[in-house]
């Protein structure tokens, strides 16, 4: 029967085979219904609490050793029935919650649940804990991720959201072949690049695959790999990108990679006049002449990219880059991407040569200098010719090797 409550108002319950048993009809007594959900989720709460102390404790002696398991991530399986990725989170938390009393104590009593608390412990640190918890009280599990997206360990609440640290997460199910055809994609791109591929990056270029019509006959006749319509707020100049019909917040550095190579169908949120013409940023038969001059491979010395490639200007067009075959280069999403970034640089000698360089100034692909080398703003590059040249970067090194010390 369910039918008892201690003095602390937690509930006593009995189950049978059809779930909650009362001796009352739950329909005419929802509030004590009620009473007993909300103190199923208090004692969950604490027992997880109870389980993050156990499990670093297990941490510190080894228990799996104890089993002849091969590892923690093993014994959580077997033992607690974590799949892989559920018991690398537990770990996480229960590591992050040692040094987060208050937190640990939200969990402890209820007042969080698990599912906010691991959200939390993404970004909260012991100087801003109180702050995350106060933001976070009375808030949905949903809400709080929002709360935490595009933040980073240390950052409070109210500070601005960097959008390109904001993770979006697909739950995907899909049948054996469909699976098997998603590992040998991965496959053929990885032994094109080189190196492992993330899934975020596979998934772009599945997807910028299947938009550009079969990824290469559209680059073939001098079709952009973009089609953007852009919606730019006025005061702060922030831009959104439609997607699936929802408005996603981007970075400043997809907004120009974007624009380096797009067909462009204008501002679509002002009173403007619309159905004009959508344009290209590069004229399609320039862009067509530029990916077949490179071969329709990315230009990076090394890189094996040769499907979804994109055109980049070398000098900005904000800096006055004209859409002339002498001042674009094909360039794979990848290495497009650490451009806009500026971990990639590109600069042209006088003699023509495509020159791509490390941010340090290093050639690409050299190894990083020792410790007391000193930091040069260069390689050799002709002043009288070159379409970009940093003079600051060597300060701008020096500065950014600097110890950081957070609120």
């Amino acid at each position: 029967m369910f039918d008892r409550e201690d003095s602390d108002g937690v509930v006593s319950s009995e189950l049978d085979g059809a779930g909650f048993v009362g001796d009352r009809d739950p329909a005419t007594d929802w509030r004590q219904l009620d009473r007993r959900l909300r103190g199923v989720a208090r004692r969950r709460a604490a027992l997880d609490a109870e389980e993050a102390r156990g499990l670093v404790l297990a941490q510190q002696i080894e228990l799996h050793r104890r089993f002849g398991y091969a590892s923690l991530h093993e014994y959580l399986e077997r033992t607690l029935g974590y799949g892989p990725r559920a018991a690398r989170e537990r770990l996480r938390v229960a590591s992050a919650l040692q040094v987060l009393p208050r937190t640990a104590s939200a969990l402890a009593r209820g007042e969080q649940s698990y599912s906010a608390v691991r959200e939390l412990t993404r970004v909260v640190r012991e100087d801003t804990e109180r702050a995350w918890l106060d933001a976070a009280a009375g808030k949905t599990v949903h809400e709080i991720e929002t709360l935490v997206a595009g933040r980073k360990p240390g950052d409070l609440p109210g500070d601005p959201v960097d959008p390109a640290e904001v993770r979006r997460v697909l739950s995907l199910e899909v049948t054996a072949e469909t699976y098997a055809l998603w590992r040998d994609a991965r496959l053929a791109l990885e032994l094109e690049r080189g190196e492992a591929v993330p899934d975020d990056e596979l998934l772009r270029a599945l997807c910028l695959g299947m938009l550009a019509g079969a990824g290469g006959e559209n680059a073939k006749r001098g079709r952009a790999a973009y089609q953007i319509a852009l919606m730019q707020c006025p005061d702060c100049e922030r831009v959104t990108q439609d997607g699936g019909g929802r408005a996603v917040e981007v970075p400043a550095k997809v907004t120009e990679r974007a624009r380096c190579d797009a067909r462009v169908l204008g501002r679509v949120d002002g009173d403007g006049h619309g159905g004009a013409r959508p344009t290209q940023t590069i004229p399609a038969r320039v862009r067509a002449a530029v990916v077949a001059r490179d071969h329709g491979r990315c230009r990076v010395p090394g890189c094996r990219a040769s499907r979804w490639v994109e055109v980049h200007h070398v000098q900005p067009r904000a800096q006055g880059g004209p859409h002339t075959m002498a001042n674009l280069v094909s360039l794979c999403g990848g290495h497009h991407d650490a451009v806009h970034a500026g971990r990639l640089r590109i600069t042209r000698s006088a003699s023509g040569e495509v020159v791509f360089t490390h941010a340090d100034g290093r050639r690409y692909g050299a190894p990083p200098r020792a410790r007391d080398e000193p930091v040069t703003a260069a390689v050799h590059v002709d002043h009288a010719d070159a379409t970009h040249v940093d003079l600051s970067l060597a300060q701008r090194i020096e500065r950014s090797m600097r110890p950081v010390t957070r609120r």
